[in-house]
């Protein structure tokens, strides 16, 4: 009696992005050397660098169980966050080599409407004809479907690395902090208002872990939207490309990395 509805495009995004960072992968560890080459110093900057983040988090001990995870979350997100930004680039290019093919006397036709909305369209055929017919992509990360797993595979590795650490018993406890949660206290944990209130914390964190990651992404796609159907083909759009594509979307996976790696240290 119950509907499940699958979203296609958030999955075939999805594998989209993991196909590309598994090539990356590859052309990174394909000749490995000392003297490394761009592609294998990018991976070994963001593994360094999130490998001292959980030695100084977590401590030497516990780092390395987590260090796999983390760098997946990170370069998961990181490029879900940017393969969106890929047509509106390659589009733009070919915007440039219409211009400077209709300089050159090319058949290009070039209609200026307005200020705010110029039409280009290429001659039919020509070789980078196919840069205005890309499809649109949608980040994985704009859909709160992928979010939403993504916060709950945080979740239950740091509640199931919680109870492996302190003991089913002491985990308990620490839901009815800060009144007694000894002896009959023990047994009296649903009159403890603050058990409730822990657990609800705990839930607020995974969604909110999500909902901010959902936030960020869409509200960015939304306002480069908005302003590149005023301002078409101009350099402020591109310029917003760059920021809510490019920074923005780096910033937002550093920060759910450090969100998740904070979770797993409050309840170590």
């Amino acid at each position: 009696g119950h509907n499940i509805t699958f979203n296609p495009e958030m999955l075939i995004m999805t594998w989209l992005v993991m196909i590309v960072i598994l090539l990356l992968c590859f052309f990174a560890t394909r000749k490995l050397a000392v003297i490394p080459t761009k592609i294998q110093s990018v991976f070994e900057i963001i593994i360094e660098f999130l490998k001292d983040v959980l030695e100084s988090t977590l401590g030497k001990k516990d780092a390395p169980k987590f260090t796999p995870l983390i760098i997946s979350i990170f370069v998961f997100v990181l490029v879900s966050n940017w393969i969106g930004i890929i047509p509106n680039i390659l589009n733009f290019i070919g915007v440039l080599i219409a211009i400077i093919h209709k300089l050159f006397g090319g058949q290009v036709i070039i209609i200026k409407k307005s200020l705010t909305n110029i039409f280009i369209s290429p001659p039919i055929g020509i070789w980078y004809d196919f840069l205005f017919k890309l499809p649109a992509i949608k980040e994985p990360t704009k859909f709160l479907s992928t979010d939403l797993s993504l916060a709950l595979v945080i979740f239950f590795v740091v509640h199931i690395n919680s109870i492996k650490s302190k003991g089913i018993g002491n985990y308990f406890k620490s839901y009815m902090e800060p009144l007694p949660s000894e002896g009959i206290w023990l047994y009296l944990f649903f009159l403890n208002p603050f058990f409730y209130l822990n657990v609800i914390s705990q839930l607020a964190n995974t969604l909110s872990h999500a909902f901010r990651l959902f936030g960020n992404i869409f509200g960015g796609g939304i306002i480069i939207v908005i302003v590149s159907e005023l301002l078409r083909y101009f350099l402020l759009p591109v310029g917003l490309f760059a920021f809510f594509g490019l920074f923005s979307g780096a910033i937002q996976a550093f920060v759910f990395t450090m969100l998740a790696i904070s979770y797993i240290a409050q309840q170590k």
